[in-house]
């Protein structure tokens, strides 16, 4: 599988958010690498960092990975409808990258003039996928402009909006295939079985594309809150 990449690079704008904070969160760190990546190419000592991820195999990977940095992991699901562990108006900085998160509680814990930047996966990516296998999208909720209401409604102020589209590609039905046993939520209840003609047919005329959608909202709390 290949993959292009977005043109905007979430990562710069991160660590370059981080040099000018100094009370930082990460929603759904998983197992800390890209937090780890950041604190090592920005100063941390004289920083309070916190990260949340809600899959339990990650905490333990994330723990271990971070704990050099001071950097408390703390289990946190954002789907199960509970709100953050933190006091409010606690971080300067919130960052989530692929991560579901809710609007009132980022709102809720960030500082008047705190930045909250996210990245996200379309709730429509892969459109072909689910085309092919007539399988219905997860989370089709999740788009740029439905997330931008709900922070407006939360008290943010959003500053950035971007959205991207570029292709991904399977060099065969194979590796395909293999991509939706790593990656289930594209094709929730997908059998090879069930679909071995559309499968014949895409192998036909590999490689395989589809289209792969993505977002980035940059939003600041009002100073005055």
């Amino acid at each position: 599988m290949s993959a292009e990449e977005p043109w905007c690079d979430f990562e710069e704008d991160c660590r370059s958010a981080m040099t000018t904070t100094r009370r930082i969160l990460d929603l759904g760190t998983g197992g800390g690498e890209r937090l780890l990546r950041l604190l090592q190419e920005v100063d941390g000592r004289s920083r309070t960092v916190v990260a949340t991820e809600g899959w339990e195999p990650n905490l333990s990977v994330a723990r271990r990975a971070l704990a050099d940095h001071g950097v408390a992991v703390l289990f946190y699901h954002p789907e199960h409808g509970k709100a953050l562990p933190f006091p409010n108006g606690c971080f300067d900085l919130v960052m989530c990258r692929h991560e579901a998160f809710d609007a009132g509680e980022v709102s809720r814990i960030m500082t008047p003039g705190g930045l909250f930047l996210t990245q996200q996966v379309d709730g429509r990516d892969v459109e072909e996928i689910h085309e092919w296998f007539g399988v219905p999208f997860l989370y089709p909720d999740v788009t740029a402009s439905r997330q931008v209401e709900d922070l407006q409604a939360a008290g943010l102020h959003v500053v950035t909006v971007d959205q991207w589209q570029g292709s991904q590609t399977f060099k065969d039905a194979e590796a395909l295939v293999t991509y939706l046993a790593l990656c289930p939520w594209d094709a929730e209840g997908f059998t090879v079985d069930e679909h071995l003609e559309t499968l014949a047919r895409l192998d036909s005329e590999a490689p395989i594309h589809v289209t792969q959608r993505r977002f980035r909202i940059h939003a600041v709390k009002a100073a005055t809150q």
